[in-house]
This record gives C-alpha cells, structure tokens and sequence, in this order.
C-alpha cells in the first residue's frame, strides 16, 4: 500500500500535472494582475526571510550555482526556441 502510494506521488510529480495545474491560477490573468500577484509573492518571500534565524537565512539567500547538466538542458532550450 505505501509503496504504491510513493509511487503515485512519484509520477505526479515527475509529469507535466503539477505544472500545468500550478499554471493554471495564471492563464486567464491579465499582464496588471500578474504583476500584483508577483508583487504579494515578493512581500510573502520577504516576511518569511525575517523570521529566520541569520544563520538560516544567509544561507537561504545565497547564491547557488546550477548543476553543470541543467545548465545545459537550459542552454538547449534557450537555442532550439
């Protein structure tokens, strides 16, 4: 049972479902709104950021170079669109 459990929310999460229904708030949205939203995200983001300890989050800020294989399969991206 629980393997079948872990693997239904391993396939959830390794298809398109997840995106497409975390996309979905956005569709209909106009640029404005988008923006607002964005903007709430950012003062949501910024009010977490404060309530941790220095230490936490100094190193939730820092910058973090990618993987040398998704840098890649972004430059792939980048040249095929």
């Amino acid at each position: 049972m629980a393997a079948d459990r872990l693997e239904a929310q391993r396939a959830y999460f390794a298809s398109d479902a997840l995106l497409v229904e975390r996309a979905a708030i956005w569709r209909d949205m106009t640029p404005e709104a988008c923006l607002a939203a964005t903007a709430d995200e950012c003062v949501t983001a910024a009010w977490m950021l404060e309530r941790l300890d220095p230490d936490v989050r100094e190193r939730a800020i820092a910058e973090q170079p990618l993987p040398a294989d998704t840098e890649q399969l972004l430059r792939r991206i980048r040249r095929a669109a």
